[in-house]
C-alpha cells in the first residue's frame, strides 16, 4: 500500500530503513507495524533540520524519541588549513588481518553502537583487506585507529580515535596526518560526528573541517534505554 519497511539487526537491536509514498500512508503503516512496538528499533533521519522534525514527530506515537543527533562536516581545497609537514611515524601502519578484532573492541568500547553505526567484524575485515584502516601501536598494543572509505575524489572518515590510556601523545594527529597525506588529490573529505561532542568537532575544525547543514536524527523507541 505505497509503504515498505526494511528491518536490519544489529546486535540486540534492529535498524529500520523505509520508503513510503507519501506521509499519510506511511504514519498509518507506523500504526500498523507491531514490530516497531515489540523489539528494539533505531532509525536514522537525514536531511535537513526543518523537514527531520517534522519526520521524527511522524514516529512519535510508536513510542520513537530522539536518542541523538549527528552532523556532517566537511573538509574541501576551500577550507582546508595547511599542515605542517611531520616525518612518517614508524607506529602508524596500514592494519592487517590479526588487528581486526582488536579494532572490533576499540570501537565498542569508545562509541554508541545505536547512534554511531558501528561495522561487525566482517565489515571490517573487508576495510582491512581492502587497505581502508590506519592503526598506531604504542609499546605493542593498538593505541589508535583512523578507518576511511575513499570513492573517487572524496573520502568518508568513519572512525577516528586514540584508547583513553594512549592520549596526549599526539598519535591523533600522526594518523590525520598520515591519513591526508595518502589522499593528496582527494578534493572533498566527509565525516559524521555527534553534536554534543564538543571535543571532537574542536578537532575536526583544527584540520579545516566545516559543518555542511547535513544532519542525522538517530531515533529509537521505547525498547531501547538511553
Amino acid at each position: 500500500d505505497g509503504v515498505v519497511f526494511f528491518f536490519r539487526k544489529d546486535r540486540d537491536f534492529w535498524h529500520l530503513y523505509f520508503c513510503a509514498a507519501n506521509p499519510t500512508v506511511l504514519q498509518q503503516a507506523i500504526a500498523a507495524q507491531t514490530m516497531l512496538k515489540n523489539e528494539p528499533v533505531v532509525l536514522d533521519l537525514i536531511g535537513k533540520k526543518p523537514v527531520l522534525a517534522e519526520m521524527a514527530a511522524w514516529f512519535e506515537p510508536a513510542g520513537f524519541r530522539i536518542y541523538n543527533r549527528l552532523f556532517r562536516m566537511a573538509r574541501t581545497v576551500a577550507t582546508a588549513t595547511p599542515l605542517l609537514k611531520t616525518d612518517i611515524d614508524s607506529r602508524v601502519v596500514v592494519a592487517s588481518q590479526a588487528d581486526s578484532r582488536p579494532i572490533l573492541d576499540l570501537l565498542l568500547r569508545s562509541f554508541d553502537s545505536r547512534a554511531e553505526q558501528i561495522p561487525t567484524l566482517y565489515e571490517i575485515e573487508t576495510a582491512v583487506a581492502a587497505g581502508q584502516i590506519r592503526i598506531v601501536r604504542d609499546a605493542g598494543m593498538l593505541a589508535g585507529l583512523l578507518y576511511f572509505e575513499t570513492h573517487g575524489m572524496t573520502s568518508i572518515l568513519r572512525y577516528w580515535l586514540i584508547a583513553p590510556e594512549f592520549r596526549v601523545q599526539g598519535l591523533g594527529a600522526r594518523l590525520m596526518h598520515r591519513y591526508f597525506a595518502e589522499h593528496p588529490a582527494i578534493r572533498r573529505f566527509l565525516l559524521w560526528v555527534v553534536a554534543a561532542n564538543t571535543d571532537a568537532i574542536r578537532k575536526y575544525e583544527y584540520y579545516g573541517f566545516v559543518p555542511e547543514g547535513l544532519v542525522d536524527y538517530v531515533l529509537a523507541n521505547d525498547k531501547i534505554r538511553p
